[in-house]
């Protein structure tokens, strides 16, 4: 079930590296321009409340996209590192979905024709 533009504030669940990146390119140059907008146009004490959605919106997208690598959200916490935190927190979105059911729930965009290999468990012998 879709909640929306709800859905886009919560930090429940996963997010495949296309709609991250999709996310980043599309809907966050638009929330800069509302930021800087409402700056502009309604002055200070009003400005907080965009600037305020605009990081709730971050924290979203990139918890989310941590989880589907099997992460906690917890680790953008990193980011305190002032460069080093940034860059890793780059890298680490920008890799693959980690293919395993996690608590966070089966991998983003996988398809159901998606077959993963592995080891089958040993049957025994009968004699």
């Amino acid at each position: 079930m879709s909640m929306g533009w709800v859905g886009e504030f919560s930090t429940a669940g996963r997010l495949s590296r296309w709609a991250f990146w999709w996310r980043h390119l599309l809907l966050l140059p638009l929330a800069l321009f509302l930021c800087v907008s409402a700056t502009q146009l309604l002055g200070e004490p009003v400005d907080v409340l965009p600037a305020l959605l605009t990081t709730v919106f971050l924290v979203s997208v990139w918890g989310r996209r941590l989880h589907d690598r099997g992460r906690s959200a917890w680790w953008l916490l990193v980011v305190a590192l002032p460069v080093l935190g940034a860059l890793w927190l780059l890298l680490e979105c920008g890799l693959r979905a980690s293919v395993d059911r996690s608590r966070y729930g089966a991998p983003a965009g996988l398809r159901p024709d998606y077959v993963t290999v592995g080891a089958a468990p040993r049957m025994e012998r009968a004699p």
